[in-house]
């Protein structure tokens, strides 16, 4: 099955599975964005051109789309940008930069302790009832 074209034609339903296969085993069986193995990959395109991209895991998907669907919203203007600009932000802040936590921040502990409170209040809550 050939991939790429000069003029772009539409997939028949019954084309997609075979596709979606080709472009997963083309790309060594690897999510196009996160590059982690596929279990069940599925087909990716452009909603604005309909253009098939690669394929994805369904997360990585519909994370996109989301995105893709809601930057100017939030008043982004280029998405390409503002992706890598994320891509490098995150990177240079998966170590603390600023020594501080923020204010509503909870750790494991704190989430358990908040968790067991509200548990011995809903049960103290149902013996009154």
């Amino acid at each position: 099955m050939t991939l790429t074209t000069s003029t772009p034609r539409r997939l028949k339903a019954s084309e997609v599975a075979g596709v979606r296969q080709a472009l997963a085993d083309k790309q060594g069986n690897r999510c196009a964005i996160c590059q982690q193995p596929l279990s069940r990959p599925v087909l990716d395109h452009d909603h604005s051109t309909g253009a098939v991209r690669a394929t994805l895991h369904a997360g990585c998907n519909s994370l996109l789309g989301k995105v893709e669907n809601n930057y100017k919203r939030y008043g982004v203007s280029n998405l390409a940008a503002f992706l890598a600009g994320t891509a490098a932000y995150l990177q240079r802040h998966s170590i603390n930069q600023t020594g501080l936590l923020h204010n509503t921040h909870k750790d494991e502990n704190e989430r358990r302790e908040l968790r067991n409170k509200r548990a011995r209040e809903a049960r103290a809550a149902k013996r009154t009832a």
